[in-house]
């Protein structure tokens, strides 16, 4: 059966973005266990913000990485049902669902989340993240 035969013999119905759900111990929560389920993320939305990761100045050299922010609105958009939930956001006082995930979360924590969508994106995790720190040794050189 070649790729054609085997994607028409799929139900197209059935279709649905991975996920998975990470429990962490939130250490602004004094250690309290929350679990987050987490989702694969449109290859659209993933594009844009993989764009951001990366500020090139007007002559085409860069300036400056982002992958702190890349982590950020990975995990908005992997996590949104939490971090987009409006009662959230009023009970913490926090106007963007990116000041919902700061007042929440530690670094580690953005991190384990991240780590999680990449994967469900496909994304292998110890690749992922060498590609990166070597693309940014390379920029820096």
């Amino acid at each position: 059966m070649n790729i054609v035969e085997q994607l028409l013999s799929v139900d197209a119905g059935t279709l649905e973005m991975p996920s998975k759900d990470v429990t962490l111990k939130l250490g602004k929560l004094g250690g309290k266990e929350v679990t987050f389920t987490c989702k694969a993320v449109n290859p659209e939305k993933i594009a844009k913000i993989q764009d951001k990761l990366i500020d090139l100045s007007k002559k085409g050299s860069v300036q400056d990485t982002n992958l702190g922010e890349t982590k950020l609105l990975t995990v908005m958009e992997g996590c949104s049902d939490v971090f987009r939930n409006k009662d959230l956001l009023e009970h913490f006082n926090a106007p963007t669902p990116k000041e919902l995930i700061n007042k929440l979360l530690l670094a580690g924590e953005i991190d384990e989340l991240y780590k999680t969508i990449n994967s469900l994106n496909g994304y292998e995790d110890d690749e992922d993240e060498d590609e990166i720190k070597n693309s940014s040794n390379q920029m820096e050189m």
